[in-house]
């Protein structure tokens, strides 16, 4: 198994734009950042498995076709009582989004450290999770569990603190759980903004080296929308640029980046840890990511607009 995910699946719904311009209409698609990085790494060939909870409910068996559907194992999906967690997405004229929830409490928070098996840490090259799954118990306690059995598999650990304000009781919560998970991480990956709000350095470059002091091991990838990706290197700061693309929806953008990147490392000639202590592996990963992230914006919606190899092989090919 290339990566192993705990963390949230879940419906999101968006506002399709009628093309008579008519009313405009909800569309609910299948989501949620660890199952969108899985999807990405099963659109471009790799394999990957989900640990989450959705409800016993039609949007629940919805979710465990779609996941089936991305070639993403289902061995981990669990049902829980509670319902499955809904999230309403907005979208402005550059294709930004916006979001809303109704989880009170979603299955999603539902998962127990009891659910966890270790046999599915030990197939593990990646163990993959995000900030969502630390918002609320038992999920928080479960993912740090989680996080242990992986170090004990010897897994590589990747974060996205993926922040998502309405779902926390406050920010400083929020900023304390993110940097929590991040300093057990082997490789994070954040937005400029998230690097900011956990450093308080608004400045990208001073915010690296902020983000240094939490977790002086890990490989930080940041990510610039439009204008590609960065990382520190043993030469400085490495701008990755990204291709020109029109974009009309960054939903799942930065999960295909990520996704892309956990593919590329896990596919190379090495391990994944030799990847990530490698600048030049590093810079070829983020640049693959960089091209997917781009490409997803080109489409609506999260796992129908992932790019698939040769469309990311094609841009690489005339840089």
């Amino acid at each position: 198994m290339d990566v192993l995910a705990l963390g949230e699946l879940l419906i999101d719904f968006s506002v399709v734009p009628s093309p008579e311009g008519t009313t405009s209409s909800l569309r609910g698609s299948a989501g949620g950042a660890p199952a969108n990085v899985l999807a990405a790494i099963c659109r471009l060939g790799g394999t990957g498995q989900l640990i989450a909870k959705v409800g016993q409910d039609p949007f629940g068996d919805f979710l465990e076709s779609c996941i089936a559907d991305a070639k993403i194992s289902t061995e981990s999906i669990l049902r829980d009582p509670h319902r499955t967690t809904l999230a309403f997405v907005t979208l402005d004229q550059q294709g930004e989004r916006s979001f809303s929830f109704e989880r009170n409490p979603g299955a999603d928070t539902q998962i127990r450290e009891d659910d966890l098996h270790q046999i599915w840490f030990d197939q593990a090259k990646v163990f993959h999770f995000g900030s969502l799954s630390l918002t609320a118990e038992p999920a928080r306690t479960a993912t740090y569990a989680a996080i242990e059995r992986a170090k004990a598999a010897g897994c590589v650990v990747s974060f996205d603190p993926n922040l998502r304000e309405p779902l926390w009781r406050d920010l400083d919560e929020a900023k304390r759980q993110m940097t929590n998970g991040a300093a057990l991480a082997d490789v994070v990956k954040v937005s400029e903004e998230e690097l900011a709000f956990l450093t308080g350095e608004p400045e990208m470059e001073n915010g690296i080296d902020a983000f240094q002091e939490v977790n002086p091991t890990a490989r930080l990838i940041v990510t610039r929308g439009p204008r590609g990706a960065a990382f520190k290197s043993a030469h400085g700061l490495e701008r990755v640029p990204s291709i020109e693309v029109q974009a009309i929806d960054t939903t799942a953008a930065g999960d295909a980046f990520f996704g892309a990147f956990l593919y590329y490392v896990t596919h190379a000639q090495t391990t994944v840890r030799a990847c990530l202590l490698d600048d030049a592996t590093t810079l070829e990963a983020t640049r693959f990511a960089a091209i997917a992230g781009a490409l997803t914006t080109t489409k609506r919606g999260a796992f129908d607009a992932l790019p698939r190899l040769e469309e990311i092989s094609a841009h690489l090919s005339v840089l």
